[in-house]
């Protein structure tokens, strides 16, 4: 802090030094012609020993303001008088004017009263358009490299917790931002740290889990019983447990790196109508494909996961019917899925994306889920540069958009 505040008030400090100097030398004068100082002072040395009349008459042609007064009507100081007594010119100075007592003779002096003359307003408005330009320039020069390195900054900063390794800020040694690149630096390297440790052991624990999954599922097939309701009832409870693990290794390895996408060129009526078509077999609710067939530029594996993610989500909330819509606009194409459940309520509809959000009476908190999937939509969004949102549905419950540009 020290170091930048001495080198901006040095920098300021001789800019304005040096613009002020360049300034009055470089910009002309207001006026080329004599002042009028310099003329009457010319006049009075030159008629000084000339007759009264001619001096007079000169002081009148240049609008002179002048009086003649005998030498004996003011009382000089004892200099002053001897500057009279060797024919020299007397000038003193007051607030208003400046004042010049040159002798006629022996017994009279001349009075010239000289009004100080002011810098007309334009020339002064321009004077400092040019000098506050000047300096603004010199501050940007000054700023630029600041500027260039909190860009940099920030878009570095931008990525923390996305990327797969830590990120590290390069700034030149003399930089004035290196203290704070290096501390985010290491927030950057403990930040990674951090999120390693945690997609290890959710994939650890996910890990671990199928193991006795996959005993107690052996175990029940063994088991005759199968007609029973309690054997039917822990074998839902298993397939549960099983999706359960399954969505969590999948987020896992969705939230350790960003994958090559596969780039293709997708017909999004098509693709809705497959998933409809596939998901209707296994309820009893109303799947509707509605928009038009408009071709989307992504990864077809994951558009459709994200797709899927949101048809079974509002199957599983929805009355009797959803609805798929398609639309496109100049600047991007959208997805939305609307059902006619209970809705989602505004408070939550920014955090309903988080993963693990599972808050009392929302939607996520549904039987079999782990608050993932919806996560796991937003992670594909912002792979393709995309964006997922919620808001209320047209049909009286929620309505989820995934939007892409175009």
């Amino acid at each position: 802090m020290t170091r930048l505040f001495v080198s901006f008030y040095l920098f300021v400090a001789i800019s304005l030094v040096v613009i002020s100097s360049a300034l009055e030398f470089i910009l002309p004068n207001e006026s080329h012609s004599e002042s009028k100082e310099t003329q009457i002072i010319q006049s009075v040395l030159a008629l000084a020993a000339m007759d009264k009349s001619a001096l007079i008459s000169r002081l009148e042609e240049i609008d002179a303001d002048f009086e003649i007064k005998p030498i004996s009507a003011v009382g000089w100081s004892k200099d002053e008088r001897q500057s009279f007594a060797q024919r020299d010119v007397v000038t003193l100075y007051d607030e208003e004017a400046k004042y010049i007592y040159a002798p006629i003779g022996t017994n009279e002096f001349i009075s010239l009263t000289l009004p100080y003359e002011r810098v007309s307003a334009p020339y002064l408005v321009f004077y400092l358009l040019i000098f506050l330009l000047l300096l603004g320039l010199a501050m940007a020069l000054w700023l630029w490299p600041l500027w260039r390195d909190l860009a940099y900054i920030t878009n570095k900063v931008s990525d923390l917790g996305h990327e797969t390794e830590s990120f590290s800020i390069a700034l030149k040694k003399r930089s004035i931002m290196q203290p704070i690149a290096n501390r985010l630096n290491l927030l950057s390297e403990r930040v990674h740290n951090l999120l390693r440790d945690q997609r290890e052991l959710t994939g650890a624990v996910a890990h671990e889990f199928r193991t006795p999954i996959a005993r107690l599922k052996f175990a029940l097939e063994m088991n005759h019983e199968t007609d029973s309701v309690a054997w039917k009832g822990i074998h839902a409870d298993i397939d549960e447990l099983e999706g359960l693990v399954q969505e969590m290794l999948d987020y896992t390895q969705y939230d350790a790196i960003t994958p090559e996408l596969s780039i293709a060129d997708i017909p999004t009526k098509i693709l809705c109508q497959k998933l409809a078509d596939h998901l209707s077999l296994t309820t009893d609710k109303l799947l509707t494909v509605t928009g038009e067939n408009v071709i989307l530029r992504g990864d077809g594996h994951f558009i459709e996961r994200a797709i899927s993610n949101l048809l079974t989500n509002a199957i599983r909330h929805a009355a009797s019917h959803v609805v798929i819509n398609i639309q496109q606009t100049v600047d991007s194409i959208s997805i939305s899925v609307s059902d006619d459940g209970e809705g989602v309520e505004q408070s939550i509809a920014e955090r309903i994306f988080e993963p693990f959000f599972r808050p009392d009476n929302s939607r996520v908190r549904y039987s079999g889920g782990a608050g993932l999937g919806l996560a796991i939509v937003q992670r594909i969004q912002h792979w393709h540069k995309g964006t997922a949102s919620v808001r209320k549905s047209d049909l009286g419950g929620a309505c989820f958009v995934l939007t892409y540009p175009r």
